[in-house]
């Protein structure tokens, strides 16, 4: 399968292609420094230099793909707008592709879904990240309103470790009570790669937690 990965220098987008090419895939990667991806030279791995908030990049990165995660994070930025600045051009940049596969990296605390985090982990997400979660939420319903086949996945607190398979996926909407934990980004990564190679989960928000 042809996937394009954004953000994939980062801690969970390197994660999303080593296992996409352990799985057999060929993966487009839009990045902004082909040095700091360490697959350039890989046969099964398209580098597209560019910028995701970028109409034209995404679409130059997207164009043949069956699906785009997009898997990009604001790393020290807690007052990043990154997400709301990149919503709008990748729906825009996929309609132009003719993409409809969406797996779109947000976060349990993201806008609304505060009131499904466990009260420690809402109580610190709003005092250190209230602006990105606000940000990210607003990206979320931008994503949510759209007519691609689109898959928001809401892990909780990272972790470093291997994939272990064992997470639990959790529907935002139908369920009720809430979630605290850690998740490796190992898992994350699974879950996206699993979602964007199936029909599971679409037009779906999920919640990723061990």
């Amino acid at each position: 399968m042809q996937l394009t990965i954004l953000g994939a220098t980062g801690p969970i987008g390197q994660q999303v292609l080593q296992q996409a090419l352990a799985a057999g895939h060929r993966v487009t990667a839009l990045v902004r420094d082909a040095a700091r991806l360490p697959q350039h030279d890989e046969e099964r791995v398209t580098v597209v230099i560019g910028d995701a908030t970028s109409v034209a990049g995404v679409e130059a990165a997207t164009r043949g793909s069956q699906a785009l995660i997009c898997a990009l994070g604001p790393g020290k930025d807690y007052k990043s707008t990154l997400a709301t600045r990149t919503a709008g051009p990748v729906l825009e940049a996929m309609a132009a592709a003719g993409v409809e596969r969406l797996v779109w990296l947000s976060a349990l605390g993201s806008g609304d879904t505060a009131r499904r985090q466990s009260l420690f982990q809402a109580a610190a997400s709003k005092l250190v990240m209230g602006k990105l979660m606000g940000d990210k939420g607003i990206a979320d319903e931008t994503i949510a309103r759209s007519d691609r086949a689109w898959t928001i996945a809401l892990p909780v607190m990272f972790a470093n470790g291997q994939t272990t398979g064992d997470y639990e996926t959790i529907p935002l909407d139908g369920t009720q009570g809430r979630v605290g934990g850690r998740i490796n980004r190992a898992d994350v990564a699974d879950f996206l790669l699993s979602a964007a190679t199936s029909d599971l989960w679409v037009r779906r928000r999920v919640i990723l937690t061990r």
